[in-house]
């Protein structure tokens, strides 16, 4: 139905029944003619919105572009999407495909590579492609982007997927990676009884990500009188410092690829995973049900993402805002042996 109306109004403006700067029916008024819900009106002036056919003035109504400024909405979104995260990138994407393909937009994809000279080169594309707005896979040394920058003060349509970075001010799509650190955490603590906890990590808190997981772990040891230690590893290194980590009851790994060089570091050592130390992991890559031991962790739906954050994108290029800036996507925990359970109930 909300094709129906589309066709209505867009044959409106083609014959000239509906002229440049005109106003179109309301949707209470068009609710009434076809007899729809407004859900089924908005979705049909959303799309003649972001393809350029009208726009909006806020609070008073939508109106009929000038002939010259129509078409000029190209039906591209630029993804930029981060290459150290394969499987978590992988998944984004296809949550926002399967978002935008159905409104008749394409993505337009780059890897960042954190050389910043060819990220420049990167975005400057996008803007050459005429992309109408960006997805943003970002990392640490992007903060230090001008063009980015510049795109987010110039208030161009930018959301941020997985994580925020300091510098970068803008609308976001992450995992409620507090509530699933917490929730980890507590596991290690209760079942297990866990008071000496190692937090590892590749990034540092700067990334949001990263400050979530430690702040939701810290809440769950603040409540439960552990201790909980921030160690930032080396990349390439893991194993070698390990032996940092001997003293610990567990180690929560900030993600699950750390979570397996923790392991095998720590078995290098000659130590028993988990009944001389536990690990576990965040993200439940396919991997952690087949590593040995199975690996305890919290699970993220990618997909979840980057479906959210293409269908707040599209609301920024129909609307112009969106009134949240931060969205949460819910996560799991999974219980399987690297803890020290024997069982993995919650997979």
């Amino acid at each position: 139905m909300y094709r129906v109306v589309k066709e209505y109004l867009l044959n409106k403006i083609k014959t000239g029944e509906l002229m440049p700067d005109d106003r179109i029916p309301s949707e209470k008024e068009l609710m009434d003619m076809f007899q729809v819900s407004r859900i089924t009106v908005r979705k049909a002036i959303d799309e003649l919105v972001i393809e350029g056919y009208l726009y909006r003035l806020q609070g008073i109504g939508s109106f009929v572009k000038k002939k010259e400024e129509m078409g000029q909405t190209s039906n591209l979104i630029g993804v930029f999407l981060s290459s150290a995260s394969d499987l978590l990138s992988i998944g984004i994407l296809k949550g926002i495909e399967q978002h935008i393909s159905s409104l008749g937009f394409h993505a337009v994809v780059q890897f960042a590579d954190e050389n910043s000279s060819s990220e420049r080169e990167k975005f400057k594309k996008f803007l050459e492609l005429n992309v109408s707005g960006f997805i943003v896979f970002p990392h640490l040394s992007m903060s230090q982007n001008e063009l980015i920058k510049q795109l987010l003060t110039e208030r161009r349509p930018i959301v941020f997927v997985d994580r925020t970075v300091e510098g970068l001010d803008g609308y976001s799509v992450e995992s409620d990676n507090q509530k699933g650190a917490y929730d980890v955490t507590k596991h290690l603590i209760d079942v297990h009884g866990c008071k000496k906890i190692a937090f590892v990590t590749w990034e540092t808190t700067k990334v949001s990500s990263v400050r979530d997981r430690f702040r939701g772990a810290s809440l769950a040891c603040s409540e439960s009188n552990a201790s909980l230690t921030l160690i930032e590893v080396r990349r390439g290194s893991v194993r070698e410092q390990c032996k940092a980590l001997k003293s610990f009851d567990a180690v929560f790994a900030c993600t699950d690829l750390l979570a397996v060089e923790v392991i095998s570091g720590l078995q290098m050592l000659g130590m028993n995973v988990p009944k001389d130390i536990a690990v576990v992991g965040f993200d439940d890559l396919l991997f952690s049900d087949f590593v040995r031991p199975s690996l305890t962790t919290v699970r993220q739906y990618p997909e979840r993402m980057g479906e959210k954050a293409a269908a707040i994108l599209l609301s920024l290029l129909s609307w112009g805002d969106v009134p949240i800036k931060k969205h949460y996507v819910p996560t799991k925990l999974v219980v399987r042996n690297s803890c020290g359970c024997m069982e993995h109930p919650h997979s």
